[in-house]
């Protein structure tokens, strides 16, 4: 994927100057990313939310379910630009109004060469469309599909095995796959239990009191 000049801060989040990403990730130096769960309700009250499946070619949690959209956040850009993201990954129209901060989390990994030190700024956006009429980016995502969060937070809290999804899946051609599937914990990208857990209980809680 292409480089770009990110923010590069301490762990107090304090501002140092700018990298390039890939050496943010090579050296380990703490920058900004911009995290966005998508979800809609449906018409029987059913909170469904949206999960990306990562391509095969990232470096990070390649083949894994992850947060519906999320991006680095370049050098001088305000977090909430990062929301270009659900538009480059996507093809969903979104406006900046649209997506509300619910909380930042720090995440350090390490492994194959790279040492990734994020502020993750986590987001949520409301949409009244399903995974169907996404237009994926054949670079970034190999899938997009909607579990019901109540079963994806039993899933993350251990009480249910594995869990239902669908959505799309995209061919190498860019053609989609209708795909209805299960999936456990081990599918999902390798984020803390705590932090999905949390993500998705906000979420719920958005999507409740945005009624």
């Amino acid at each position: 994927m292409a480089d770009e000049l990110v923010d590069i801060f301490d762990e107090d989040m304090t501002f140092l100057g700018t990298a390039m990403k890939s050496q943010a990730h090579r050296e380990g130096l703490w920058h900004k990313t911009f995290h966005c769960w998508l979800a809609r309700r449906t018409p029987d009250e059913k909170i469904l939310l949206w999960l990306q499946l990562r391509t095969p070619n990232k470096d990070i949690f390649p083949n894994k379910f992850d947060v519906s959209a999320a991006g680095h956040i370049r050098a001088g850009e305000e977090v909430k630009d990062g929301y270009r993201e659900i538009q480059e990954e996507l093809g969903l129209q979104l406006n900046k109004n649209d997506i509300v901060k619910l909380f930042t989390s720090k995440e350090i990994y390490d492994g194959g060469g790279i040492h990734n030190r994020e502020f993750q700024m986590v987001y949520v956006a409301m949409v009244d469309v399903s995974p169907h009429d996404a237009v994926l980016q054949p670079e970034e995502v190999a899938g997009l599909y909607e579990v019901e969060i109540n079963d994806f937070i039993q899933l993350l809290t251990g009480k249910y095995p594995s869990v239902e999804i669908e959505g799309i899946k995209r061919n190498q051609d860019n053609s989609y796959t209708l795909e209805h599937c299960r999936i456990t914990r081990d599918d999902i990208a390798g984020h803390s239990t705590e932090y999905f857990i949390k993500a998705a209980e906000m979420v719920k809680r958005y999507v409740e009191n945005a009624k």
